[in-house]
């Protein structure tokens, strides 16, 4: 499932993550990289989730995805839980480490130091004398 906002939070040791796909995904909610909980998102109005982490007692959480909250044309995150409400922020994806097939692959210094020292450097270099 490719995902277009996601949104992190470590709370009290745990790791919460909602991901919000396109327009026929669900919404998924992921404690400690787990999916505890998924729902059919809508894209006005407010989505309600809740979960619970994964302790010796659980703890109960709810979350609200709002899409009216948004100014940048994506929803907002509020975690609702028995110490307070928190809004959780936006992260950005995280870039593949291997480039696409067919693409060239970045040069780094290194290598553009090397091909330069292999290029001849003047129009007499390349002449023998």
């Amino acid at each position: 499932m490719s995902h277009d906002s996601r949104f992190h939070l470590d709370r009290a040791g745990h790791s919460i993550t909602v991901c919000v796909g396109g327009a026929r995904d669900p919404v998924e909610v992921l404690v400690d990289g787990k999916v505890v909980a998924t729902c059919q998102k809508r894209r006005r109005g407010v989505t309600v989730l809740t979960a619970e982490t994964p302790d010796d007692e659980p703890r109960p959480f709810t979350l609200r995805v709002d899409w009216s909250a948004a100014t940048d044309g994506g929803p907002a995150v509020l975690l609702e839980a028995e110490d307070g409400r928190t809004l959780i922020p936006r992260v950005s994806p995280t870039p593949s480490r291997t480039p696409p097939r067919g693409a060239s692959p970045t040069r780094g210094p290194l290598q553009r130091l090397l091909r330069l020292a292999r290029r001849p450097t003047g129009r007499h270099s390349a002449r023998p004398r």
